[in-house]
């Protein structure tokens, strides 16, 4: 299975920008967000993935074609303690459940070591059971905290779960 992660450049901002409206499309069922007045959904402040260097954005490439996003914080982006998170993981509906997401994590975790964070909204049972699925499959140790947080531009408090393990593997 041909699967790469390539970074992203400020060349293939519109290319990114409209995958993560499709992205936020997604999550909205468990954030109820709505589209803005120009029918895209917010993207607030994903610009600086492309113009700040402790932000890693990379397109998730099968067979030539991109197929989604993964983005990576590090310092000052990151809670205290925490080297990197794992930001956002997109992949098109049509390419999921392939083994590529799996297989982008476990490049991403070649490439960045430390103690690495992810969060998931607790409704988003895809993403929970994905996240879960891949520590499993992968004998990472974690902590797990239950939390509650607002988020930009939205109403109310959404919980979330945070798992963090130390990742000794990047190369």
């Amino acid at each position: 299975m041909n699967v790469d992660i390539v970074k992203i450049s400020k060349e293939h901002k519109n290319k990114f920008l409209n995958l993560y409206n499709l992205y936020l499309y997604d999550l909205s069922q468990y954030t109820g967000e709505d589209t803005q007045e120009n029918g895209q959904y917010d993207p607030t402040n994903t610009y600086l993935y492309l113009e700040r260097d402790e932000l890693h954005p990379f397109f998730i490439e099968y067979e030539g074609k991109t197929v989604g996003f993964i983005l990576i914080c590090s310092p000052p982006f990151v809670p205290e303690g925490v080297d990197y998170t794992i930001q956002e993981l997109f992949l098109l509906k049509k390419y999921r459940g392939k083994n590529i997401a799996s297989i982008c994590v476990s490049k991403v975790l070649e490439r960045f070591e430390g103690n690495i964070s992810i969060s998931q909204l607790e409704e988003n049972n895809p993403a929970v059971h994905f996240w879960k699925t891949y520590y499993r499959e992968h004998n990472l140790n974690y902590t797990e905290v239950h939390d509650s947080i607002q988020l930009d531009g939205l109403d109310g408090w959404h919980k979330v779960l945070t798992q963090t393990f130390e990742n000794a593997k990047a190369q």
